[in-house]
């Protein structure tokens, strides 16, 4: 069988697994690294430079990287998100040609989705190294409060990046599934996901290997970025007035107090001060050093919570409004999971315990969950073995547009999915020649504070008196979540229908394109891993080698089947890998490598 793999496609860190021997294990990157910082950059002679790298990079040169793309996936441009980026990100957040979000880094002009799909690929050549041949097909996660044009993006990524998507699985939804089959758990529990750039809560039921979703919610605008922007906030105010308004306008400045942040606020998490130095804070457009200046100062654990406090109200406020709409109290919930960075942060892990009154439950890395879960349910979807079932629910309200400008909901929030709904409506007027339908996403009851995802047109009607020209609308929401909207003239019996998928931000030229540099670039990179494989394989059998000796050693010792038998195997495998090496077969060297480190791991 071909490898699948589950990917966490995060705002401050990305990681991809995979399942092993039926348990979820994370890949490490090239590097050895267990996650990705999601991160991409260039460096002044034009390399491409993705996760770590691209990090470094980043405290070198804050202009050429792109952190956090993901708080704006799939979104429309607007000036007020160009206003709240600026707080959050280094880079200009600008419109392409159909309203959708760029950015521009390194002088670059470059699609949301061409980021991710960097993002994405690089993760891919993590596990085609581990596996040492080709992956194409994934279980990627997204936020639970991801919207369709947010969803559709992230399916647009992927293909950029040359991956199948097999499915979109919520996050929250991805950590359960990863705790239950690592802890065997059942029954009730409540998954807190506060990562870099969103929060997320789901209420589920698991039982034997079945994971139903009880509800969901969350906010899209809060996550680490936003704690670390409270924090950039302060350390502006003890910047000397002399260069403060300088400082606030050059984005080179901005960012190494931002990157500054982010690390007091790890530190904060194990230690109760956290010291601050950062130095060169100025005009960097003027770039004379006698502009610049240099900021000291500490920052305490008890300050920052102060300063942190709105937004961990707003955590708790989440889940009491997700737990009220699965009709549940605190007390009903048997198992609190936390998943993301931001978990980490004591105050929220205080507050956590506070309402529901347990401690969160451990077994599982707040950072690696999601990703372990992907994996999982990526699995299932090509053994189709039937060990585990998902039921999902509709993230978010299905409507119809209708006169006055609201909407009436067909579909609600929450419900079990796949969900159908049917209506009747009357057109808008007598003589009428064609009827719209609008079909809109969102909790609002006016339409222009939801997304228009798209519209049924039936035409040929004939209006003479609205009342008896009923047209029946159906909403069929998948399980994956996408829409199908028919509409009848019930009069006649004609019909129109439409599959509604939030349209891609870019052409089909465009994509094909981009398809095609991030193909070149991955075969080249390939390559190269090739090479790196090939050449460090020999040191894998040689360690294998000294393993036998210290095997047979300890058989003669403490003779015992079990002994003998480890020898056997370890010796078959280093049979195997010098028959790898002579054909080249990157792909057996990887078989080899993975069995001797489990080998090592039960000896």
């Amino acid at each position: 069988m071909d490898p699948v793999i589950g990917i966490d496609l995060g705002t401050t860190y990305s990681a991809v697994a995979t399942l092993d021997s039926g348990r979820p294990l994370l890949i490490p990157s090239r590097a050895g690294a267990r996650l990705t910082p999601s991160v991409v950059g260039f460096t002044a002679m034009g390399e491409r430079v993705v996760g770590e790298r691209a990090q470094i990079l980043g405290d070198e040169a804050p202009d050429r990287v792109a952190p956090a793309t993901k708080r704006f996936i799939g979104k429309r441009w607007s000036q007020g998100l160009e206003k709240a980026a600026r707080a959050v990100v280094p880079y200009p957040v600008l419109s392409g040609p159909q309203g959708e979000v760029r950015i521009r880094v390194a002088g670059r002009v470059m699609p949301l989705t061409q980021v991710s799909a960097m993002l994405l690929g690089e993760l891919k050549l993590d596990a085609e190294a581990h596996f040492g041949r080709p992956v194409s097909k994934a279980v990627i996660t997204v936020p639970a409060n991801f919207d369709e044009g947010q969803r559709q993006a992230t399916r647009e990524a992927a293909r950029i990046a040359g991956l199948e998507v097999l499915r979109l699985l919520n996050e929250p939804t991805a950590a359960a599934m990863a705790y239950g089959l690592v802890n065997s758990f059942q029954g009730r529990a409540l998954v807190f996901d506060l990562g870099g750039g969103t929060f997320d809560v789901s209420v589920l039921e698991m039982e034997n290997g079945v994971y139903e979703v009880k509800a969901t919610g969350g906010d899209p605008q809060l996550g680490g970025d936003d704690f670390d922007a409270r924090i950039v906030q302060w350390l502006v105010a003890q910047v000397p007035d002399l260069h403060r308004e300088a400082v606030m306008k050059d984005r080179v400045s901005m960012q190494r107090l931002r990157y500054a942040a982010e690390r007091a606020k790890r530190t904060l998490s194990d230690q109760v001060e956290a010291f601050i130095s950062v130095g060169e804070l100025g005009d960097h457009q003027e770039g004379a050093p006698e502009r610049y200046c240099q900021l000291d100062t500490a920052l305490t654990r008890d300050f920052f919570q102060t300063l942190a406090e709105p937004l961990t109200t707003r955590c708790i406020d989440v889940c009491r409004s997700v737990l009220d709409e699965a009709k549940l109290t605190p007390g009903d919930i048997e198992a609190v999971m936390l998943v993301g960075g931001m978990t980490r942060m004591p105050l929220v892990r205080q507050l956590v315990t506070q309402l529901f009154g347990r401690q969160p439950v451990t077994g599982v890395n707040p950072d690696e969950a999601v990703a372990l879960g992907a994996a999982v349910h990526a699995a299932e979807l090509v053994s189709r073995q039937g060990q585990t079932l998902l039921i999902d629910v509709a993230t978010h309200t299905m409507s119809v547009g209708v006169l006055g400008g609201t909407v009436r909901k067909l579909i609600a929030r929450n419900s079990p999915v796949p969900a159908t709904a049917r209506e009747t409506f009357l057109p808008g007027r007598t003589g009428q020649t064609q009827a719209r339908i609008p079909v809109f996403q969102g909790e609002s009851e006016f339409a222009d504070e939801c997304t228009k995802l798209g519209e049924v047109v039936l035409t040929d009607i004939n209006v003479v008196n609205r009342a008896e020209v009923p047209i029946e609308v159906t909403f069929e929401l998948s399980n994956e979540g996408t829409l199908s909207v028919r509409a009848v003239d019930t009069t006649t019996g004609m019909a129109e229908a439409i599959r509604i998928e939030a349209r891609t931000t870019l052409s089909t030229t465009e994509v094909d394109s981009l398809s095609q540099e991030q193909a070149a670039y991955s075969q080249q990179q390939a390559e190269k891993d090739k090479v790196l494989a090939i050449s460090t394989f020999p040191r894998v059998l040689d360690k294998a080698e000294r393993l036998v000796r210290l095997l047979e050693k300890s058989a003669e010792e403490n003779p015992s089947p079990e002994a003998d038998s480890a020898v056997g195997q370890v010796k078959a495998l280093l049979a195997q890998g010098r028959v790898a090496v002579k054909l080249g077969d990157t792909a057996q060297m990887a078989e080899v490598t993975r069995l001797l480190e489990r080998l090592v791991a039960l000896t």
